[in-house]
């Protein structure tokens, strides 16, 4: 079940993908009925745009995944630790599990860098598929998934940057988007002061 609430994107699209808005209805996970965190899991590996829809894998093949709703955006992350973990400046593609069906899940280690998230990795090439957010309540049960895990990238966009402030001088990316530092991200993770009455 999910609830509906005014919120703004902070990467200033709206709900539909369309361009900078300034608002949209955001679907958040109500509290008490937030056990839609685990993808569908499928016995058989997902071939290449299975079904039309958008698929991945890690380098071996033993972990593969589709998305069950299309994603459009892709995110840089210039965070030290996430560069470290990859190897590289980070691309995701943020989506909740529940919309994802995956196959050889098991094979996943699951990294708990922080309290807030893990870093998911295939035991047996290594491959990053994606990090597992953990808290607030409303990212419980979003997924970061490595576009570099994607059979295609073709359609999606890259639409913003996060951890500004820590990337390197080694490089840039061209073009205009949305930009957050570290403590814009770090604020997205703490809940808001309740008014005093």
């Amino acid at each position: 079940m999910t609830e509906t609430t005014d919120s703004k994107c902070p990467f200033g699209y709206g709900a539909d993908g369309s361009a900078p808005a300034t608002g949209y209805k955001h679907a958040a996970v109500t509290p008490a009925l937030s056990r839609d965190k685990l993808p569908t899991f499928a016995p058989e590996p997902i071939a290449p745009g299975d079904a039309g829809r958008q698929t991945g894998r890690c380098l071996c093949g033993r972990v593969s995944f589709a998305f069950d709703k299309p994603v459009t955006r892709i995110l840089a992350s210039h965070d030290a630790a996430q560069r470290r973990w990859t190897g590289g400046v980070p691309l995701t593609i943020m989506a909740r599990a529940a919309n994802m069906t995956f196959n050889g899940w098991g094979a996943l280690v699951h990294y708990p860098q922080s309290d807030r998230e893990a870093l998911c990795f295939c035991r047996n090439c290594g491959s990053s598929v994606f990090v597992r957010h953990l808290s607030p309540e409303t990212m419980d049960g979003m997924l970061s998934i490595s576009a570099g895990a994607m059979d295609s990238l073709e359609g999606l966009e890259l639409a913003g940057e996060t951890h500004v402030d820590q990337k390197p001088a080694a490089y840039a990316f061209a073009g205009e988007r949305r930009q957050m530092t570290t403590a814009e991200v770090d604020a997205m993770y703490h809940p808001k002061p309740v008014a005093a009455e």
